[in-house]
């Protein structure tokens, strides 16, 4: 909400007071010797690259030019670097948003690397011409620099301030990192009376301080329109918050991201007040479907009678008998020849005809350009909103536009509902991205607006995999093999996403049958790699030569299965996320060595996870000429509680285990 005069921003609601105060412990501009030294805290070991001693914010408002007021928001941060994997940490990027004429600008930025030389600190600060901005999209620029002179055993320091008119949020805070131990995270607001926040805390950690108080204050104010000055006594809300000691998040497998589970404060305007009433913002589905479907970057291009296309789109699917055809045709035109170059960015960032012109744009004028193209066909189409993986959870009971960042499109053909992503060139019709399957979603619609779910216990995924081994008939000791493997609609599409990247040729380089001498690998190929709506079928051929040694140890997983278990951690706090359920069928049948005799093989076993909710099968058997093995991995869904988890790590202990157990030939006597 920016522009709007006459307001009276924001009020906090406070709960809880408390009348002792702690100062920051860190003096920001001052570092001595000591300093290097860390206090003891239990959240940092030996095997921290970096850890984080003060991480300082506050909020606080001031009158501006245009009319009303801004809010400035200043970050102050201090690290001490271990290691020379986290001088990461010395490169800062600062979002700044950016909407038409208005955008958020930084100041007052200083960076310092402080390093201890003969017995001193010398420092070595950041060059103002270093700093350098970078036009990210069409609604955000980045702010970067790096901080000169940091190394091991360095403590780095910086800070800035951005001052905004965007106060539909304020900044949101993360008390926790993902990779390093913080000793001490601290974000204050100062708000004006007479609005509201509604602000979201996330994580379960206490708060070293959790304090508020009240002030009164006096903002002087410019109005452009009348020419003068003039002046707002309001109350301010003032909250501090703390936390101290405060663990890195680690690296878990299986998380959507991190951002879902840190300690975090987030806010978002609900009420303004021009002293006399109140208005809600529009902070619920219905006001803000209401809303969307009239701007012009986001509703009004897809409106009907507003969009005219170009002649060469006018005719896909005009040869098409049905809806359903005429559908998948521009879905296919689409996909084929638009480029996306921002998965992350959800409204059009010009106009659908520079989208004609310019051949393609982010995630939302792709969708978006589908949508009115398939409208102007008579095909009912709606925009779907919604949050990917990465990007973290959209909460079903608020209209949160910093939880959203990915546009897709719902079709509506003969009752049946179809979901459409052109901006990923791999993806077949009705397909998104695993990464999309992120829980709510919201249909914007004047007619049926309203929540979906696109969950990834959901998706139906199964992968075959055949392996022949057969000897030679010369009796050389060589053998000679085939392997054929269909994956799941998702394993193709990844390997579709990787052959456009590295090409066959090094996608088959890539395979991994070290333990096999004198390999050869021919015969290659990669079918229906084209036809998107359909899985891929990976095939070749091989040979190798069996040692003449009197034991010949041979692995019938080939390079199939788990090499380690992927859940190696004694505990954990958080959610296991798969990107869907697993279900791996492998089948071996192989020739035993001419010459040789089984002297040991792995024996047969079935396992039950959780009951019905998966089992993991490995049966083996031989002949006196061959072997046969079937081994079957499935999972009937792909996220599961903390809860779960030791149940789950056993169980994939289980079936590295088995799965890297290997037969022992023995050469006959």
């Amino acid at each position: 909400m920016t522009n709007k005069a006459f307001l009276f921003y924001i009020l906090l609601a406070l709960t809880k007071f408390v009348a002792a105060q702690e100062k920051t412990p860190v003096v920001f501009g001052k570092v001595s010797v000591s300093d290097f030294t860390l206090p003891k805290s239990n959240v940092v070991d030996s095997n921290a690259g970096a850890v984080i001693i003060a991480d300082v914010g506050n909020v606080r408002f001031m009158g501006n030019n245009t009319g009303w007021m801004s809010y400035v928001y200043k970050r102050q941060k201090r690290i001490k670097v271990i290691s020379k994997n986290a001088l990461d940490e010395a490169t800062v990027v600062v979002d700044l948003r950016v909407d038409g004429k208005e955008e958020e600008t930084i100041d007052s930025v200083n960076a310092v690397a402080y390093n201890i030389e003969n017995g001193k600190v010398v420092e070595t600060k950041l060059d103002k011409k270093d700093i350098f901005i970078e036009k990210y999209n069409g609604y955000n620029n980045l702010k970067k620099f790096t901080i000169p002179g940091a190394k091991e055993g360095s403590i780095i320091e910086y800070s800035y301030s951005i001052t905004s008119d965007f106060d539909y949020t304020l900044p949101p805070w993360r008390f926790q990192n993902v990779s390093y131990p913080c000793l001490w995270s601290e974000y204050e607001v100062n708000i004006p009376s007479l609005n509201t926040y509604t602000f979201f805390k996330q994580g379960n950690h206490n708060f070293y301080i959790d304090q508020g108080s009240q002030s009164i204050k006096n903002f002087a104010i410019k109005s452009k329109a009348h020419q003068s000055t003039f002046s707002v006594l309001a109350t301010i809300a003032i909250h501090r918050w703390v936390m101290k000691d405060v663990a890195a998040f680690g690296n878990e497998s299986y998380v959507s991201t991190p951002d879902n589970y840190v300690y975090k404060i987030q806010f978002q305007l609900s009420k303004y007040s021009d002293g006399e009433s109140s208005t809600d913002v529009d902070n619920t589905w219905q006001t803000a479907t209401e809303r969307l479907l009239r701007i012009s970057h986001f509703g009004e291009p897809i409106r009907e009678g507003y969009f005219n296309g170009s002649k060469e789109s006018d005719k896909i699917g005009d040869d098409q008998y049905n809806n359903l055809d005429k559908a998948k045709a521009i879905y296919n035109y689409v996909r084929s020849n638009f480029t996306c170059n921002d998965h992350n960015y959800e409204y059009i960032t010009t106009t659908l005809d520079d989208v004609i012109k310019r051949g393609g744009g982010s995630v939302g004028d792709i969708n978006l350009f589908l949508i009115a193209m398939l409208r102007k066909k008579g095909i009912h189409a709606d925009p779907v909103l919604l949050s990917t993986r990465e990007y973290g959870y959209n909460p079903s009971q608020y209209f949160l536009t910093y939880r959203l960042n990915y546009l897709i499109c719902r079709v509506k053909i003969y009752n049946k509902i179809y979901y459409l992503d052109a901006s990923h060139p791999q993806l077949g019709f009705d397909k998104l991205d695993p990464n999309c399957y992120n829980g709510h979603a919201r249909i914007i619609c004047n007619t049926d607006s309203g929540a979906v779910y696109f969950l990834s216990d959901s998706i139906k995924e199964a992968k075959s995999t055949t392996v022949f081994i057969v000897n030679d008939e010369k009796g050389n000791g060589v053998m000679g093999g085939s392997y054929e493997s269909v994956p799941g609609y998702y394993g193709s599409y990844n390997i579709r996403k990787r052959v456009a990247k590295e090409e066959q040729e090094g996608f088959f380089k890539k395979i991994d049958l070290s333990s096999l001498s004198d390999l050869k690998i021919e015969n290659t190929g990669i079918d229906s790699l084209k036809l998107y709506d359909e899985p891929v079928k990976v095939h070749y051929e091989f040979s190798y030569k069996n040692s003449a040694d009197d034991v010949i140890y041979f692995s019938p997983m080939m390079d199939e299965g788990f090499k380690e278990n992927p859940f190696k951690a004694a505990e954990r706090k958080y959610p296991v996320e798969m990107f869907y359920p697993i279900d791996q069928i492998y089948n071996l049948s192989a020739e035993i060595p001419t010459g040789y005799v089984v002297d040991e093989m792995p024996k047969s076993a079935k396992v039950d996870f959780n009951g019905s909710e998966g089992f993991f099968e490995y049966i083996i058997q031989k002949s006196e000429t061959n072997i046969q093995l079937r081994c079957h991995l499935k999972l009937n869904k792909a996220f599961f509680l903390p809860d779960d988890y030791n149940s789950l790590r056993d169980f994939f202990a289980f079936v590295v285990k088995k799965q890297s157990e290997q037969i022992v030939f023995k050469k006959k006597k």
